[in-house]
């Protein structure tokens, strides 16, 4: 769950960062004002140096040591850097402190990794870091975790252990409401296209579009691909029934998704336990009754703690999920046991993760390669976060 700083390991060249000094890496939106001798760095120089250091441990060998990945997941949603320039004048009391309240781990220009408490987390050639060290994570998102747990528990689901928490309500900017509001316009017109085709009777996507310009609009990449695409040469329509059933299929689901984002806006009251289905009468006519404008206009989020609690649930229950999979039992099974409902986990977490920025992010700004439109961020990471959903959030 990072900034978009995660590449293949075969694609990065052997480099070693050159840290000159000691680096303090803080995932906090806003944190305390340091102690005297740290400074904060420039944005631009600080997710530069988080992705150089996340380059050299994502190398063979050091990929492989346990603690490697969440010291990975902690750069990657780093959000300031301060350098120590001199330890001379720091105050060791007060700097330990403060980092357990801006969540820090520590990069010293050895290329060893610390703890809050300067304990060491990894060091070469060693790879056994210290037995007290901990990968820091503020007080809220452990205990929403562990609460997670024990609501899955009470399902008779067993939590999957040694995940980290998703994320601290203090580490995260959710998606602006009248964004969430406009993708909930988007979700609507995609699934609402993949039913009518689904059932032999295709709704017009240019009647659709006109109708809700604001919903086509801020629909992602791939939701446009699938929403204009249009029967070829009548040799190729049997493929391209095919082809358009297996999308809408897909596509139906985003039903789910979209009565998750009702909730997020507080246009349903609640959200069920994930092994039933969406009333889709009542998603449905939320979006008819109300005018589009006023649904963007009139956009409110939930509080932050509740959309991680959420968020935090959805990804427990899909790691539970995975981990039954990889067990020899099928998902399906869960549901039949009405447990979990893998489809329902997956898009509501694909929702709830959009939201909160949980998933490995995309560029700010991305270039549609078929034509000189940049694409909105926040669009394009939809994307990219059903991607992430779909691969069990690796």
């Amino acid at each position: 769950m990072g900034r978009g700083l995660s590449v293949s390991a075969e694609q990065l060249p052997a480099v070693v960062p050159q840290v000159r000094e000691t680096l303090a890496f803080s995932t906090l939106v806003a944190p305390p004002e340091p102690p005297g001798g740290l400074r904060r760095a420039h944005p631009d120089a600080a997710l530069d140096r988080a992705g150089e250091i996340v380059q050299w441990l994502s190398q063979p060998p050091r990929r492989d040591q346990a603690i490697v990945h969440p010291i990975c997941e902690h750069l990657q949603r780093c959000q300031h850097v301060y350098p120590l320039a001199d330890q001379s004048d720091v105050d060791r009391a007060n700097c330990e402190s403060w980092a357990w309240q801006a969540n820090v781990i520590w990069v010293t220009p050895d290329l060893r990794i610390l703890d809050p408490a300067g304990r060491v987390l990894f060091e070469e050639p060693s790879a056994s870091p210290d037995p007290l060290a901990v990968i820091p994570f503020p007080v809220d998102a452990r205990q929403r975790q562990g609460e997670a747990a024990m609501m899955l528990r009470n399902r008779m689901v067993e939590p999957v252990e040694g995940f980290l928490p998703v994320r601290g309500e203090h580490e995260i900017t959710p998606v602006d409401p009248a964004e969430v509001a406009r993708r909930a316009l988007a979700l609507f017109l995609v699934a609402t296209r993949g039913e009518s085709i689904l059932s032999g009777q295709p709704i017009d996507a240019l009647r659709m579009r006109k109708r809700c310009p604001l919903g086509y609009d801020a629909m992602s990449p791939q939701e446009r691909v699938f929403f204009d695409d249009a029967p070829g040469s009548p040799t190729t329509a049997a493929t391209h029934q095919a082809n358009a059933s297996a999308a809408a299929q897909s596509m139906i689901w985003r039903y789910e998704g979209l009565a998750t984002l009702q909730w997020a806006l507080s246009m349903q009251f609640e959200l069920p336990w994930p092994d039933e289905r969406a009333d889709l009468t009542a998603t449905t006519r939320l979006m008819i009754d109300l005018p589009d404008v006023e649904i963007v206009e009139q956009a409110r989020l939930r509080s932050t703690s509740e959309l991680l609690d959420a968020a935090e649930l959805h990804y427990q229950a899909l790691q539970a999920i995975v981990a039954i999979q990889q067990g020899g039992q099928e998902p399906s099974q869960i549901a039949n046991a009405q447990v979990l409902d893998p489809g329902i986990v997956c898009e509501r977490l694909t929702a709830l993760a959009w939201i909160c920025r949980l998933a490995p992010a995309t560029p700010n700004r991305v270039a549609n390669p078929e034509s000189s439109d940049v694409v909105d961020p926040s669009r394009s990471n939809w994307d990219a976060t059903v991607d992430w959903v779909e691969s069990g959030c690796a």
